[in-house]
């Protein structure tokens, strides 16, 4: 008897189960993301992307990777308590050292300055060995306001909000007008 008490339960396929542990993981994954993640815009346009998805620590920084800072304090006039988002141009113990005309360069890579009547927008970053705990960060735009200048100068491990990736398939909400 207790065989035909068995055999007469409905089974369910593997696939309906793989189909609910897929289901449970991906809820998991957005939970996850949901908890641990932003979706930063890219407020000034130093940058290509129009948006970012900021995982809430900074890990695995390398060259190239795009970080979010704290506002620095003479940009927070202008863009209040958004995120200060760059792209990580030097890293602890690289050398910035100045080209001809005083723009930055580190590991072969040279920032030219903003130009305006003749001359910088602000002064230049001095020259040295980037500490330990510190980074450099720019925008690929000429006109980024970053590490490029002192007013900026080097952003600290301490200072740093997230490391982002790209979402290129968000439209560019700043040709919207709004």
């Amino acid at each position: 008897m207790t065989d035909l008490a068995f055999s007469s339960r409905p089974k369910i396929s593997r696939a309906r189960k793989v189909f609910g542990v897929c289901t449970l993981l991906f809820a998991v994954a957005c939970i996850f993301v949901l908890d641990q993640c932003d979706i930063v815009m890219n407020a000034s346009g130093s940058l290509e992307e129009p948006a970012f998805l900021m995982y809430e620590r900074p890990v695995l920084l390398s060259y190239g990777v795009v970080v979010s800072a704290q506002m620095p304090d003479v940009l927070r006039s202008r863009f209040g308590e958004y995120q200060f988002v760059k792209r990580i141009g030097g890293m602890p113990g690289d050398e910035i050292t100045l080209n001809a005309d005083g723009s930055p360069c580190v590991k072969d890579q040279c920032y030219p300055l903003w130009i305006k009547d003749g001359k910088p927008i602000a002064t230049g970053i001095a020259p040295g060995v980037i500490p330990k705990g510190h980074y450099a960060v720019f925008g690929t735009s000429p006109d980024s306001l970053d590490s490029r200048y002192s007013v900026i100068g080097l952003i600290a491990e301490d200072q740093l909000l997230g490391r982002g990736w790209p979402l290129p398939l968000m439209s560019d909400w700043r040709e919207a007008g709004l």
